[in-house]
């Protein structure tokens, strides 16, 4: 009995580091994707820590990720991915300084 208990716990583990390396993956796709839609240059994603938190009125488990970027190729700064499960939750930049030949409108 002991022994299935042990297998059962291990298979449980490697399913949880699965789920956790499958996550990890979409963080740094939905990463390059913002880092492109905001005109940043994508440098490197990690993981933060994980956090029961209240969104949208309901209780979720998020992942937080730091995301390094540079806007000008020269500064280096992180934000912040937010993702519950494999669902984008938040993108959260800090200020930063745009390079001196960006577009005005």
């Amino acid at each position: 009995m002991a022994t299935t208990w042990l297998i059962i716990g291990l298979l449980l583990v490697c399913y949880l580091f699965w789920l956790q390396r499958k996550q990890d993956e979409r963080a740094i796709v939905l990463a390059r994707h913002l880092c492109k839609k905001h005109q940043l240059q994508y440098l490197d994603c990690g993981r933060l820590h994980h956090k029961l938190e209240r969104r949208q009125g309901q209780l979720r488990w998020l992942t937080h990720y730091g995301v390094d970027f540079s806007s000008d190729g020269e500064s280096r700064y992180q934000g912040t991915l937010s993702l519950s499960g494999l669902q984008y939750a938040a993108f959260d930049l800090p200020a930063y300084r745009l390079p001196d030949n960006f577009p005005t409108h």
